[in-house]
């Protein structure tokens, strides 16, 4: 979904409300808030590829750092400043954060989030233009649909979720 898409679909949330006061000029701040919480429950990842002479720093992009594999396998995690070291040529998974949106943001510009977490952003949207409304009806529906769209999103599993060694019998 790009970002004009997420837009367009908020305000159609919106479009028979009758708010005090217009905060669409505040669509892409309330966006950008909005997608980096809900990339915290459902993460976009990304690899980084490291040579045996590369520097061994993060990716600026990089909010959590994961898995080190090498050849494709987990080999261990990042070490977090810890003195063992890394094998030389390897790949790193990460927890990526979301480009930033600002007024200068294309409409063509697609979310890095996926369609599920984008709903959940659209709903985030349009609760924050009713918060400061005096009837506070809209802005609660939207913000409790919000809500439970975290809590789907927060309930999926992604990958392994635990690893028994083979010396364990079942």
């Amino acid at each position: 979904m790009t970002y004009g898409e997420a837009k367009a679909r908020a305000l159609k949330l919106m479009d028979e409300l009758k708010p005090k006061s217009d905060l669409t000029g505040k669509l892409p701040g309330f966006f950008d808030a909005g997608q980096k919480e809900v990339a915290l429950y459902c993460p976009i990842w990304r690899t980084q590829e490291y040579e045996a002479d590369s520097p061994r720093v993060l990716p600026e992009d990089c909010l959590e750092p994961g898995a080190v594999l090498v050849d494709g396998h987990v080999v261990c995690s990042w070490p977090y400043g810890r003195s063992w070291e890394l094998p030389e040529n390897f790949t790193l998974r990460y927890q990526a954060r979301p480009k930033t949106i600002t007024e200068s943001t294309s409409d063509s510009e697609p979310l890095e989030i996926s369609e599920e977490a984008a709903q959940a952003v659209i709903l985030y949207v349009a609760a924050k233009c009713q918060e400061m409304e005096h009837d506070q009806r809209f802005f609660q529906n939207f913000f409790a649909e919000y809500q439970g769209a975290l809590a789907n999103l927060s309930d999926r599993v992604a990958g392994v979720a635990y690893v028994i060694p083979a010396e364990i019998e079942i």
